[in-house]
């Protein structure tokens, strides 16, 4: 049976290279070929439709179907959440398992952020547990080049290193380490009632990060009344384009705190769902198993369902605010360089939400094809009153 790895790249990066990132993947993939004899079957086309289904089932299970993850890594990785998504998933079951060989980041583009003892990025320091490949250089050098060949066959030879180590890995220790690390386990004799009353008490946490979001979302528009109230008293007063620089300058003052503070907030908020995540989807799975066995569980299954659909809704309506108020800034960035980095800041923590939010959309589906039959209705969330 062949290998299984997944190249996780940003497809715009693709582009602008002209193929090249998918054709290095091509490559490696061959020379491992030839360095073991053995085949390697590389995902590359995170666009295709059975590419979620095939890189969670393939590192679900057990040690012996855990992948090779290859993410590329460019400025823009940080900013698609989808990879984001990706990597953290990898990264944590790796981790668990006592194989982070099997994460090989390839660092395409080097950028300041990524050195950062002090990163906002969650992602960021993450990424710097693992040992990555440095081809920052090497992107630049042609096919047939023999650095770019010797390059080539040292990412092969880290990828046959990286499965001799995880084949000395004991399976069943390693499943065992999983199964404690994961919040959502429990000891096999507690129930699905059991199991609904721990994640009800792991996601607080995360519901009161949903507020602070709320609190900064107001502070953010509250200046951004005040800096349209100033462009229209300087127009109306004809300071012209000198008079609109220095409201400009003022907003971005008043931006910084709040725009730092969702930054931090947006990591929080993904961080949260990814450390409750698996324990959510296997309690949606067995409540049907548990529901088949004893129907009278229901009312509890359904109220824990409510709740996980209430605290969608608000990721949901906690996302649209911070989009609708970059969308409402946005004209007014290109009058002063000083709002650049509060915009910034909140687009980072924009992209970490939406991270999250494919979470959700995902529990949701779960939710609504769960044989317990419980009604979409159930949950009781509001969006707050502007009062």
């Amino acid at each position: 049976m062949a290998l299984k790895g997944f190249w996780s790249y940003v497809h715009a990066d693709d582009q602008a290279e002209h193929g090249r990132i998918a054709q290095l993947a091509r490559d490696v993939a061959q020379q491992f070929e030839m360095l073991t004899g053995e085949p390697i079957e590389l995902f590359l086309d995170q666009d295709a439709l059975e590419w979620g289904d095939k890189w969670r089932a393939k590192i679900d299970s057990s040690l012996a179907s855990i992948a090779f993850f290859i993410p590329v890594i460019t400025p823009r990785y940080f900013r698609s959440a989808e990879c984001r998504r990706e990597f953290q998933f990898f990264a944590r079951q790796a981790k668990a398992f006592g194989v982070t060989e099997l994460v090989l980041p390839v660092l395409y583009v080097d950028f300041p952020g990524l050195h950062d003892e002090d990163a906002d990025d969650d992602l960021v320091a993450l990424i710097r547990e693992f040992q990555w490949q440095d081809w920052s250089d090497l992107r630049f050098a042609e096919r047939e080049s023999g650095d770019y060949r010797r390059g080539v066959t040292k990412l092969a030879q880290r990828l046959v290193d990286a499965n001799a180590a995880a084949e000395k890995v004991d399976a069943a220790a390693a499943a065992e380490a999983l199964a404690s690390s994961d919040p959502s386990s429990s000891d096999e004799e507690l129930g699905i009632i059991d199991r609904i009353a721990a994640a009800e008490d792991a996601m607080p946490a995360w519901n009161e990060t949903l507020e602070k979001i709320g609190l900064e979302l107001e502070r953010i528009r509250e200046s951004v009344e005040r800096g349209t109230a100033g462009f229209q008293r300087s127009d109306a007063q004809g300071k012209g384009y000198a008079g609109r620089l220095r409201v400009a300058r003022q907003v971005a003052t008043d931006l910084d705190a709040p725009a730092g503070d969702l930054r931090e907030l947006g990591n929080e908020f993904a961080s949260h769902l990814h450390t409750i995540d698996a324990g959510i989807r296997e309690i949606i799975e067995q409540s049907g198993i548990a529901f088949d066995e004893d129907p009278s569980i229901k009312d509890e299954v359904c109220e824990f369902f409510g709740l996980v659909r209430d605290l969608a809704r608000a990721s949901t309506f906690a996302l649209e605010g911070m989009q609708g108020m970059l969308k409402a800034i946005a004209p007014v960035e290109r009058l002063s360089r000083d709002l650049r980095p509060p915009l910034r800041a909140m687009r980072q923590g924009l992209t970490s939400m939406l991270e999250g939010q494919e979470v959700t959309r995902e529990w949701v589906a779960l939710l609504d094809a769960s044989p317990v039959g419980c009604d979409a209705d159930d949950s009781t969330w509001e969006p707050p009153s502007d009062g």
